[in-house]
């Protein structure tokens, strides 16, 4: 969530603001386990090509049916938390453009149609090992190289951190009362268009396509 500034009086929120309802628990932070589900390039021109982390349509539609017994989807921890923080928080300036993704790189141009395509598939390759290996925890590398855990930064550019706090939602989440708290952050997806809560069942699919311009989709925005 971007916040913007800190000064109400320009349509931000107080650091202090932020600061008691996180520490005060409010935001029920998980332990986070990802998994990279697609690798796509988005409408930019030229485009930029990002990571995505998105759940699965199908296993979190059988979650929302029956949550105390269904698979977690995939994921989940992600938009949990988004969710959580655009309905605790709400002020004028906060975004968060194209959730659930990660930038690899910017105004991305390939030296040909075919040089695209075989771009895609390498990617495709990549992600099927990924997911056959599949969710994997974000915690500290134990060389030091990765020093990134879960939980949800504070920071006023990725350079500096001002504050981390930890998760205080924890495994593991096979309780009806977990589960149905899961459920009820999971149920509605936050359109950044028209900066409006909508149902999950009014979701549109849409997939990728490595092979052209014109995108059909294999993740769920």
């Amino acid at each position: 969530m971007r916040i913007g500034t800190y000064k109400k009086e320009w349509g931000g929120i107080e650091r202090e603001d932020i600061l008691e309802a996180m520490k005060g628990g409010k935001i029920k932070v998980p332990q986070i386990m990802a998994l990279p589900t697609a690798v796509v390039a988005n409408p930019d021109m030229p485009p930029e090509l990002e990571i995505r982390f998105d759940m699965d349509p199908k296993e979190l539609e059988e979650f929302l049916v029956n949550p105390e017994s269904a698979k977690l989807p995939v994921n989940w921890e992600l938009r949990f938390i988004h969710n959580q923080l655009f309905k605790h928080f709400d002020f004028p300036s906060r975004f968060c453009p194209g959730a659930f993704h990660s930038t690899i790189v910017r105004k991305a141009e390939f030296r040909s149609p075919e040089h695209r395509v075989e771009y895609f598939k390498k990617c495709a390759q990549i992600i099927d090992k990924w997911k056959a290996a599949g969710p994997k925890a974000l915690q500290p590398d134990e060389s030091g190289a990765i020093s990134f855990g879960s939980g949800i930064y504070l920071f006023t550019d990725r350079n500096n951190i001002t504050h981390k706090f930890e998760p205080n939602f924890l495994p593991p989440y096979d309780t009806p009362d977990k589960r149905h708290l899961i459920a009820e952050f999971l149920k509605e997806d936050w359109d950044e268009k028209t900066l409006s809560w909508k149902p999950i069942s009014t979701w549109k699919s849409r997939q990728v396509c490595s092979t052209g311009d014109k995108y059909t989709a294999c993740s769920v925005m």
